[in-house]
Order: C-alpha cells, then structure tokens, then sequence
C-alpha cells in the first residue's frame, strides 16, 4: 500500500509551507510531511518554495534578504491568494509542530537560491537542526542537484536521502536509465514526476523497486486512482485528504 505525503503542507487545503498546514496535516495522521527550505543572509534557515516572496505571501523580494523582524511581518497566502495571519515559518518553528508526531516523516527539499546556486551551509545548519530537534532519524533530505544530494551524503551520512527528477532533467542526464544508475547507492527514494513516471513506467519498474520510488505531484482524482493501483512507494499529492478518501474507497477493477 502505497504511503502519503503531503507536499508543501498540502497546500491545495491550507497556505502553502505554513504552520496551519504543517498543525493540519499532522492532525490528519499523513506518513509524511514535504516541505522546502532557504537561507537568508541573516543566518535563518526559512521554510518557503520559492527563492522569491511574490507569490506565496503579500512582500515582494528576494528570501535571502529577510530578517527574523521582517520574516514574521509577512502574510502568507492561502490557496484562495489571499492573505492569512501567518508569516514566514523558520526551520525551528516547523519542527516545534511536526516533532512531538512522532509517526509522521519529514521530506525536507534544500532548494538553491534566485539564481539557482546552492546555498553554502544551508544542509550542515539544516542537519545540525534536526539532530538537534531528534529528527534525524525520521527526516529525509532530498534536491534536484546530484551535487547538493553527494553533499548531504557526506555531511550526514547516516541521513536518508532523496534525488527528484522530471522528463527534463532527465533528458539533460543522457535519459531516465542513465539517470537511475548514476543515483544507484546514492539515494534510498527517487521522487518521479508523474508525466515522466508514466512514460517510462515500465523502464523504471525493471531498474528500481516501485515501493523505492515516490510519484509527484499528482492531484486530479483519476491520475490518483491510477498511481493507487500502481502502487508506489508515496504518493505525492497537494490535497492528501483526497488521496487517502480515494484509497479508502478501494480502485475499482
């Protein structure tokens, strides 16, 4: 049976990144909870997809720029785009929520800044994070960059790992079987997007075993349906109360 993971904090139901989804999806009981990490030059490790403030909140800017002050004075907004009375999460705020529950695993992506360049430090001060919290065991780090994932590898090894790839970054590796064997060893879970999962769906499952691999971002309930029946290892969705009504209903033959 395929396992759940709220992406971004199931932001297709609460804002995206925010400690209202992070309380929400933990009061649901979901096996795992995604969500993305920055750097700001102010030494804070931010919870926040995007390099930029445009879109998940009402500031404008890069996110390497906030302070802690100007952090918290943002709204975030809700997946109808308007405003909630939260600001930005850090790193520490996020794990004061998820840490006391204690089933639930944490997908935390290391994303590069705006101009597509890792951050220095960020994994040795996200690492160092949750050992401290005691989450080390139930966390798994994960990127797009090969080179980010060798580095976490070599700052934590003992961290489990995930490496995410789409049809194009694929194709920049020499195709999705040169991409598998170069992950080989390196990584316990491959994060397949779904249009690229589907294509090579047969190819994938002879080179990786299915409950290895996670299937993202999958959301319209008939391609859910589908990926309930084939049974990866997660399904990766933005509206996980969804998912688990449509796995409770059974697939139908």
């Amino acid at each position: 049976m395929p396992k759940i993971m709220a992406h971004r904090g199931a932001r297709n139901l609460w804002a995206e990144n925010s400690a209202l989804g992070f309380r929400e999806t933990v009061r649901h009981g979901f096996d795992a909870i995604e969500f993305d990490l920055h750097l700001s030059d102010a030494g804070e490790v931010v919870v926040i997809h995007d390099a930029t403030l445009d879109r998940t909140t009402d500031g404008t800017g890069r996110v390497r720029d906030l302070t802690p002050e100007s952090r918290k004075a943002l709204r975030l907004r809700g997946p109808d785009g308007a405003p909630i009375d939260e600001g930005v999460p850090s790193l520490e705020d996020v794990l004061e929520i998820l840490a006391p529950h204690a089933g639930t695993e944490l997908y935390v992506e290391l994303k590069p800044d705006e101009n597509g360049t890792p951050y220095p430090g960020l994994v040795e001060r996200t690492v160092e994070t949750l050992r401290r919290f005691g989450l080390a065991e139930r966390s798994v780090l994960h990127s797009f960059d090969i080179d980010v994932v060798q580095h976490i590898r070599a700052v934590a090894p003992d961290l489990r790992r995930l490496i995410s790839v789409n049809r194009a970054w694929a194709e920049r590796q020499g195709g999705i079987a040169a991409f598998l064997k170069s992950v080989d060893g390196l990584v316990e879970v491959v994060g397949i997007h779904h249009e690229l999962f589907e294509a090579e769906f047969d190819l994938i499952a002879r080179l990786r075993p299915l409950e290895s691999c996670s299937v993202w971002t999958i959301n319209d309930p008939a391609l859910i349906r589908r990926w309930i029946e084939r049974a990866p290892g997660f399904l990766v969705s933005d509206n996980p109360v969804l998912v688990r009504e449509l796995m409770r209903e059974g697939v139908p033959a």
